[in-house]
């Protein structure tokens, strides 16, 4: 087994990279924030999470139900579930995206407020 350098082309480590750190991340929420609520809502939410394990669930009950098979029957029961993922999962996809945006922004507010203060001046700290 070799042993690994923990810092790559000898450069000396970081001795501060909190700050480094709490800027970025507030660089990158002011960058989601410009998006909006809605647009994030549907966009990490609906599109992001609910769609997609939508469309898994409903082949994970395809393949359970008929196997692999070239050609799909639309069974009653296949139709009825495939309606409730359809609805199901994008509404929990909503519901997750207001919780996602919500901890984002407290988490925002918590990190503008740990900033000093001359530095904070020009953020806007209005919600959305």
């Amino acid at each position: 087994m070799v042993a690994r350098d923990p810092h790559p082309n000898n450069a000396p480590p970081a001795t501060d990279a909190a700050p480094d750190e709490r800027t970025a991340a507030l660089a990158r929420w002011e960058r989601t924030r410009a998006m909006g609520r809605t647009t994030f809502i549907w966009r990490r939410g609906v599109f992001g999470w609910g769609v997609p394990v939508a469309l898994v669930t409903i082949a994970y009950q395809i393949v359970q139900e008929q196997g692999f098979v070239r050609r799909l029957v639309m069974t009653q029961h296949l139709k009825v579930g495939v309606g409730i993922a359809m609805l199901v999962f994008p509404l929990c996809g909503y519901l997750f995206g207001r919780y996602l945006w919500t901890a984002g922004e407290e988490n925002y507010e918590r990190l503008v407020d740990q900033e000093p203060e001359s530095s904070t001046s020009g953020r806007s700290r209005q919600r959305r």
